[in-house]
């Protein structure tokens, strides 16, 4: 799979990146996050979890909303938004600064050549997503980075039109289907992250980034 990985990066001009479980072993985080969010509706928690766990790519906010209004039934307020929000944050935000990297991630990111554009696109809120890259160390590899509120597939097909790039041109790396999905609509090539099971209907898919040589590329 590494091998296809490589034609792919020989036709590319753009890499795109996913960041929760593409370059960052942190979706575990995430979902303790919900726990942690919901802990005082413990009745309800399989319920709300299975959404959650559902909806990888819907926006926090949103999810939060949801599960109030449609799951618990209750007023979702400001007041409640902002405690679901502060919970989450106090759960995650530190955990995911000093989770453990997908395998080689950082080494492949620091290795990639000049002629690439570089971006992150995140389902993470876009203020927390910076700080997390800053202390983390790597944001100074994303030439782009956009966090939420976005939609993915809307996202990098601007992104792609801009700059006048084919599919085979722009790259995005992510770990789940639904990245494999906005990439489709955005009409971008997609490699996937992870278990090679994931991504059977996927034209490349990668374990971790261990391995990569782009000066092969």
């Amino acid at each position: 799979m590494t091998n296809d990985c490589l034609t792919a990066l020989r036709n590319a001009r753009a890499l795109i990146f996913d960041f929760d479980g593409t370059l960052v072993q942190s979706n575990n985080i995430k979902w303790r996050g919900f726990e942690v969010a919901f802990a005082d509706f413990p009745e309800r928690l399989p319920e709300i979890m299975a959404y959650c766990r559902g909806q990888h790519h819907t926006m926090r906010t949103d999810k939060f909303r949801y599960v109030y209004e449609h799951i618990l039934r209750l007023p979702y307020t400001a007041e409640v938004e902002h405690q679901l929000h502060v919970r989450f944050a106090a759960a995650t935000t530190q955990a995911i600064i000093n989770a453990e990297e997908v395998r080689g991630s950082s080494a492949f990111l620091r290795r990639i050549p000049e002629r690439y554009e570089t971006g992150l696109l995140s389902s993470t809120p876009h203020e927390v997503l910076l700080d997390i890259l800053g202390r983390r160390g790597i944001r100074e590899y994303f030439g782009v980075i956009q966090g939420a509120p976005v939609n993915k597939a809307s996202w990098l097909g601007t992104f792609r039109r801009e700059r006048a790039l084919s599919a085979e041109q722009t790259i995005f790396f992510g770990d789940t289907a639904d990245d494999m999905r906005s990439a489709q609509v955005a009409g971008c090539t997609f490699v996937g992250v992870g278990e090679p099971d994931v991504f059977a209907a996927a034209q490349y898919a990668i374990e971790d980034f261990r391995n990569i040589d782009l000066t092969h590329a």
